[in-house]
């Protein structure tokens, strides 16, 4: 009867342990290559590629510069000026026409007195028919016609006062026109007197 001795189970142990290794190692390795086989599989090309003849080249491409013209887009996002809001025209003040001045003629000079201030004319009617206020301008002459217009200028001042004849007189020596009070103070206002006259006619 043979006898065991303690190696060979040991040696039967490492052989049974290498051979397990062994197996496992081509196991893993046939997994792998029967994966990859699968993945190539399942990649199916669907785009049915064909190659490109003549007639499908793209043509030469165009040269296009890629700036623009200065002024093209600029112009385009300028903003619209706008015009400047004119001044308000201003009429042209135009002066007025003054008055044409009525010609004058020198007709005679001399003394010129007043009346009417309490002697006794006021409210009555005058020679030309008038009704005499000693405040309203007018004079009394002994020729000119009712209603002639004359200046009476001062020849001491330069003042003048222009009025219409409505009475007649002065009857005394000397004097050429009787003032009412109204027009005497237009020559002479500090009170009644005589003044050095030029009496003239008006021409209107």
């Amino acid at each position: 009867m043979p006898k065991f001795t303690p190696r060979r189970p040991r040696a039967a142990l490492s052989l049974l342990l290498a051979g397990s290794i062994a197996l496992i190692g081509a196991n893993i390795a046939l997994s792998s290559a029967a994966i990859a086989q699968v993945n190539t599989q399942a990649v199916v090309d669907e785009h049915n590629l064909q190659s490109l003849n003549a007639s499908t080249t793209a043509a030469a491409p165009q040269l296009v510069n890629s700036a623009v013209e200065t002024g093209q887009f600029e112009d385009l996002y300028k903003p619209t000026p706008v015009p400047p809001t004119p001044a308000p025209t201003v009429a042209p003040t135009v002066a007025p026409t003054p008055a044409p001045t009525p010609d004058v003629t020198l007709y005679e000079s001399g003394i010129a007195s007043t009346y009417g201030e309490g002697d006794g004319f006021e409210g009555n009617l005058t020679a030309c028919g008038q009704v005499f206020h000693t405040s309203v301008v007018q004079i009394a002459h002994k020729s000119l016609p009712c209603g002639t217009r004359v200046r009476v200028e001062d020849t001491d001042t330069g003042r003048t006062v222009d009025a219409e004849v409505t009475d007649r007189g002065p009857y005394v020596a000397g004097r050429v026109v009787d003032l009412s009070w109204g027009a005497f103070q237009k020559l002479d206002p500090t009170g009644p007197g005589l003044l050095h006259v030029k009496v003239y006619l008006l021409n209107d």
